[in-house]
């Protein structure tokens, strides 16, 4: 019982100190991902109007999965966010359609807010690109990242836009255009447990 309590006590005072007093807030993407045709497309590279010369438009919606974090000082959110296939429709339509897979969407912006609500900064900031474009392994490694969020306590709605500045890939410019619901993970059941047994065990002593 002795060696029980004192496992107990050692797990619980880890947790508790390897738990910073001011830890970055981590939001999952929960719902939806790419999903407006409008705002996904593809045109050859250098356009003058990227939207009025599009050769590509979103097919069918997106989901996605990641993460936004968001740092203690609510200054800084970074971005992580994976999409396993999205099919982009040939405009008018006479040609095959361009299928990305395995996409992996990073990057990091200036935000303002509190710990309760953020919002993007005027300013976009630096973002890559990479994955499978038709088979080809890709990597867009200066995208630029656009954020805006509304988030109120544990969840909220994110709008990301990677490129189409400096997201170029097979002769095309890229806009990529999420549309995400994001919240707080639950708490770890099994953490808490732990927490809870150790406390009680504290409490006996």
């Amino acid at each position: 019982m002795r060696m029980t309590n004192r496992i107990a006590i050692a797990l619980g005072a880890w947790l508790l100190a390897s738990a910073p007093a001011f830890a970055a807030t981590v939001f999952t993407v929960a719902q939806n991902g790419l999903t407006a045709p409008h705002a996904n497309y593809g045109c050859p590279a250098g356009s003058f109007d990227c939207f009025t010369s599009l050769d590509f438009q979103l097919a069918a919606p997106a989901n996605a999965t990641g993460t936004i974090t968001v740092n203690d000082a609510v200054t800084i959110a970074t971005i992580s966010i994976d999409v396993a296939s999205v099919t982009f429709a040939s405009v008018p339509g006479g040609g095959p359609s361009d299928v990305f897979t395995n996409v992996h969407y990073q990057g990091a912006v200036s935000v303002s807010g509190s710990s309760t609500v953020f919002s993007q900064s005027t300013s976009p900031g630096p973002g890559s690109v990479a994955g499978l474009l038709n088979g080809t392994p890709f990597s867009s490694s200066s995208a630029i990242v656009n954020l805006s969020c509304f988030v109120v306590g544990t969840s909220g709605q994110c709008g990301l836009a990677f490129g189409p500045q400096a997201f170029t890939v097979d002769g095309h410019d890229w806009l990529h255009t999420f549309d995400v619901f994001v919240q707080l993970p639950e708490p770890s059941a099994i953490l808490l447990l732990l927490l809870g047994a150790a406390g009680l065990t504290l409490r006996r002593r």
